[in-house]
């Protein structure tokens, strides 16, 4: 497992990028071992060092969309019942004067 830092436009950022990588492997890593991220079916060659996201942004991803279509669902199931409701006191309504 390998990982080679994105490159940027400016050469002086991409010297600075492979500096730091250099000096991180050299300090935090040396000989340890450690977890690499890859996709072994997709994209083999593509590792991650670090995870970029965690299971709070896929709970985020997946909970508000959810909320926001329960509210939607809320919501019709409310106008369906006001209008049901309306309709019965119409009729009563209706019946009183007759």
């Amino acid at each position: 497992c390998s990982y080679i830092p994105p490159c940027a436009r400016d050469d002086q950022e991409n010297s600075e990028n492979v500096t730091y990588k250099q000096k991180y492997w050299k300090e935090k890593v040396g000989s340890q071992p450690f977890t690499c991220y890859f996709n072994q079916h997709l994209r083999p060659d593509d590792v991650m060092l670090k995870r970029t996201h965690d299971e709070t942004v896929l709970l985020h991803c997946f909970l508000w969309p959810l909320v926001t279509f329960l509210l939607g669902v809320l919501i019709v199931a409310l106008t369906a019942c006001a209008r049901s409701l309306a309709a019965r006191a119409e009729a009563i309504q209706r019946k009183k004067h007759s």
